[in-house]
Parts: C-alpha cells; structure tokens; sequence
C-alpha cells in the first residue's frame, strides 16, 4: 500500500491533485492515533483535531518568527502538539466514557476563540502565513517532495503502531478497553497505562498537523472544525475500530465524499453523520470485522502456537512451598479487626481471619453477608475503613490493586471479565505483562529484546494453557465464542500464568453445570497441590464440602465459624448449611459428597 501511494506522483503530477492526496494522507494518520486511543484502548477522546492545530500553530509561529528552518520546526511543533494532547486527555485519568469524550470536545469548540485572542501570534481571522519553504539536506522539496515526505510519515506511523499493538502493549490496551478490573487483578497499572495511550495517540495527530501545516504553507483555525472531528471519529467506527485496516476503510469513502463534495459543503456534515450511523447501526463493529469472515483466508490464526512449548509446570515451580510443612502452617493472608461501611450498612464488623498457606478456604453465608466484599477488600477493590490486611506477612491495607497483585495475590470475578475480540492464549497472557519489564520506545521497532518478550509470553500461556487441559479446539476461538463454564477456565489461567501465592474465586462454579463442577473441583484441588492458597466465595454446598479443607461461614459481616473439614462440622455450620451428616475425620469422601447432594 505505502509503495502504491509512493508511485502516485508518476501518475499525477498536478500541484493542486497531490495537495489534495496529501491533506488525504495526513488526516489518515491523525486517524490512526485516534484510533490507538479509542479503538485499541477504549478512551472515548474527541480532541485530536485541536492537538493537530496546536502542533501546526507551534510549528509555523517557530518557522516565522523565530526563522527556524523546516526540520527543526517541524519536530518542534511535534514535541509542543503531543505534549498538549497529553496534557488535554489526562483528565482522563479521573473520568472516562462521555466525561472524557465531553471535556476533550470542548477544546475543539474554544479553539477558535482562543486562536483569536492572541492576534499577534496566531494570526486571528487571517491565519499565520510566511512559513519557510520546506527543505531537506539544502534541497527544496516542492509539491512532489512534500508528498513523499507525507508518504513516508504514514508509513513511520502505520508500521510503528501496528509493531506496538503486536507487543505487550498492546495487550494492555485491549484490557484497559475491555476488562479493566481484570487488568487490575494481574498487576496492570491502569493509571500509567493511561499516561502511555496518551502520550502515542497524541504523536500522529501532531505530526499530521505540522506536515499540513507546510504542506499548505497556512494555518487557520477554520482547518480544525467540528466537521473534521466528526471525520475521524466516523473513519475510525466505520472501518472498524481497533483493528488494524479499519481506519483506512472507514477513512478512504469518506475523504472521497469530502473531496467530491467539498469540505464546507452542507452535504459533506450530512454525508459524515449517515456514515456513523451505518457504522453503528448496520456495521456494529466496523466494515473490516463485517467483511473479514468473508475472505478466504479469514481463519484465525494468530495467537495459535507453532513452537513445542514446555517450561516448567506448575507444580514443579511452586513444588518448594508444597513441600515445606513448616511453610503450610504459616499464615500467608491475615486480616485483623477489618471494618467496612457502605453509608449506614455495616458490611464488615471487625473481621478477623488467618489463612494457611496452601490451604484450600472455602466461604459461605447468606446473600448480603459481606462474601463479595471480604474479597474485594482482599484484592484491593474496597478500602476498609479500619483494620490491618497482611498478605506474607506485609500489611497491604493501603496498597493500590496492581501492587497487591505484584505481590502475589491473583483473583478471578464472578462474571468472567476477558479480551472478546482475543483467544485464550492472548487472554491467558495478559496476566504476564506487568511481570515483564516495560519498554515505551523498543515495541514502535519490533527490537529482539521485544520479538523474545513475546515468544516466552506466548510460550508461557500456552503452557498454562495445556496445563490446565483445556481443549484445543479453543485455539481457533475468539474469547466471546467460548462456553462459560471454559471462560472460567482461562479467567483461572490468566489468573495463574504469573504463579501467585494465593488466589481469590468469587463464584467460580454459577452457571457450571455438575461435570464441569467436578472438574473444575479437581482444578482447584491440582493448585492447592501445587502450593497455591485458594479462598473461594461459593453457594454451591456439595461443592465447597467436597473440595475445601478449611470452611469459613460469614454471617451479618462477622466470621461466626471457621472450622477444619476433617474434624466434625459445628452446629452452627451444620445449621446454615441444613445438614448435619456423622462427619468424623477419615470418613469417606465420596459418602459424604452425596449426602451432601442429597441434602441440598
């Protein structure tokens, strides 16, 4: 494609056609890091056009007034325009959705009015004009070297993009779209993640403005309208956000339209606002993921493994703790006089809880009981109101959620929160990525040191994958596609792949129906086997009685009873749970799980 758009100029050498092939190819590249930020990453920003007219402003104020030549002026206006777009898109770091979308478009409405009042500067209603013709290594460029610098632009900014989205990036991007919290619970730091989508979507709008900027040799604020955000965000939706052609087929018909009909014509709003709503209505995701099962070779393939894959098991890597009796009776999570209010709802009334290493816990109560929130104050999610949280033995209390999760604590949700648009291997890998040592310029080259992050990666998951003996029909599915009782598998193997000292399950087995129970029960029983400490919040009574050593009842916010499984079950379990079998230790398992069935 780029040599095609290269070629151009042996076929059209008008000034004024390869002017327009130019504006073309430059709001194509704006396009591309909106579509890094909304497409890839889910932050509904609307303000690229003004980081592409502050760049274009810098640029040709720094050619004019202070006579600096084009190159020097150009990575200027770069620098100053991703610097602002950084700056405006950071209130996304507190607010997101229509907030974020809101805040950003009005700085494309006060960009006229704040062009206006600096006259002196910005020109006012007459632009800025008087640019240094723009030349390279003491050559002028002229209407045909423009282009091809143009051309070599978007290249730069194609091939990086897509280099980086192939990294462990752009898995953070996708999970920060998708599954927030999940990110979270492996380690990812939302906030720097954010910083990051913000700084890369804010460098091809900049430079897409400054290249205009000497291209057209003007700089009005006129350039960067409404009209032109309502162009790139069509482009993006329409093509199909977040992959990779969808911003060039969503873009191509609509800059056609313009072209044709003019860009202050009426007809070309109108034409701009059908087009979004096709891409919505008709289009859900886009026109490339419409057309893509269409083509011959649409099978999935990437994410699949082409490698034997074999590193150590689970098992071996945590067979140390396992095997260490004297490690199995410490106390790896502890919480101590741990309240929590909800207004005037008293969830958690001084709750004190000591749990073993590699014990398998399991937690019951009523609805309301406070379950979900032991967790969720576990895991970071809520922060109690008083009482100390020990996780090895530090108190983790005030600790940010990706923090607690580097430490070695790992969770899974109720309603499994994964990549849909990913397979398992890549959703499995997501809980690897805040294990490795982040790059922010290496990913834009495809250097060897990232080309080997990706293959242990992959690698790694893949083992988890075999691990935990999903089938290997999955591989040729997309995450949305799987059955839910597997989607709780792989939520497991992201959960696991980064080998934590202890997972939380927040009810893992609704949904499941007995076969899977049953072999999602010996999953758990190969972790606790493994080292691992497990706490699960569970309903399911035949369940928790088969497979957990250690039962917790949660009653009104308090720990009314945390009895051993092999010893006999006090009254007042046996009362929740409404069955009151002779449990002696030692007695048979499999007598006791279906009188359990028989009770429930």
């Amino acid at each position: 494609m780029v040599l095609c758009l290269a070629l151009v100029p042996l076929v059209s050498t008008g000034s004024f056609t390869l002017g327009r092939y130019t504006t073309a190819i430059l709001l194509m590249v704006a396009a591309l890091g909106l579509n890094l930020a909304l497409g890839y990453a889910g932050q509904l920003v609307l303000g690229h056009v003004v980081i592409m007219a502050v760049a274009a402003y810098s640029a040709a104020m720094i050619s004019v007034f202070a006579e600096l030549a084009f190159v020097p002026s150009l990575l200027a206006g770069v620098v100053i325009g991703t610097i602002f777009g950084t700056l405006m898109m950071s209130v996304g770091i507190r607010v997101g959705g229509w907030y974020l979308a809101l805040v950003t478009l009005f700085s494309v409405l006060v960009l006229p009015h704040a062009a206006q009042l600096f006259p002196e500067w910005s020109g006012g209603e007459f632009g800025v004009t008087g640019m240094a013709s723009p030349t390279l290594f003491g050559y002028p460029l002229g209407s045909v070297g423009m282009y091809l610098v143009v051309v070599a632009g978007f290249a730069a900014v194609w091939f990086a993009s897509a280099n980086l989205i192939n990294s462990a990036w752009g898995l953070r991007f996708r999970a920060l779209r998708d599954a927030p919290r999940a990110a979270e619970s492996v380690g990812i730091d939302l906030v720097s993640t954010r910083l990051y989508v913000y700084i890369v979507s804010s460098v091809p709008p900049a430079l897409a403005g400054t290249l205009l900027a000497f291209s057209e040799r003007f700089v009005h604020y006129d350039s960067f309208n409404i009209g032109l955000t309502l162009l790139l965000l069509t482009g993006v939706v329409l093509g199909g956000a977040g992959t990779k052609w969808g911003t060039i087929a969503g873009m191509l018909p609509l800059l056609v339209l313009s072209f044709w009909v003019g860009p202050f014509s009426p007809y070309n709003a109108i034409g701009l606002g059908v087009g979004l709503l096709v891409g919505a209505l008709i289009f859900t995701n886009g026109l490339v993921p419409a057309l893509l099962p269409l083509m011959p070779s649409a099978g999935r393939k990437d994410g699949i493994p082409t490698t034997d894959a074999n590193p150590a098991p689970l098992a071996a890597s945590m067979a140390e703790a396992a095997a260490d009796p004297a490690a199995r009776d410490e106390a790896v999570v502890e919480l101590t006089k741990v309240e929590k209010r909800f207004g005037g709802n008293h969830v958690l009334k001084g709750l004190n809880l000591s749990v073993r290493r590699g014990s398998l816990l399991g937690v019951v109560g009523p609805n309301g009981s406070g379950k979900s929130t032991l967790l969720n104050t576990l895991s970071g999610f809520v922060k109690p109101d008083s009482g100390t949280i020990k996780l090895k033995g530090m108190d983790i209390a005030g600790w940010p959620i990706h923090r607690r999760a580097a430490m070695g604590l790992g969770r899974t949700f109720q309603v499994p929160q994964l990549i849909d648009e990913l397979g398992p291997l890549e959703n499995i890998a997501v809980g690897l990525v805040a294990r490795e040592r982040a790059t922010y310029l290496a990913p834009f080259f495809q250097t060897p040191g990232v080309r080997k992050a990706n293959a242990e990666r992959h690698q790694a998951s893949f083992a988890t994958f075999a691990e935990l003996r999903l089938p290997n029909d999955l591989l040729d599915l997309t995450a949305a596609k799987i059955p839910l009782g597997l989607k709780r598998i792989v939520e497991v193997g992201r959960a696991i792949v980064s080998r934590p000292d202890v997972l939380l399950l927040d009810e893992p087995t609704a949904g499941l129906d007995d076969s899977e129970r049953a072999e999602f029960g010996q999953l758990l029983r190969y972790l606790q086997g493994a080292g691992m400490t497990v706490v699960v919040v569970e309903h399911n009574v035949p369940f928790v009685l088969e497979y957990c050593d250690e039962l917790v009842l949660l009653e009104s916010g308090e720990i009314t009873v945390h009895a051993d499984m092999s010893k006999p079950l006090p009254a007042r379990l046996r009362s929740y749970l409404s069955y009151a079998p002779e449990h002696h230790p030692g007695a048979d398992q499999a007598s006791l799980t279906q009188e359990a069935q028989d009770a429930s």
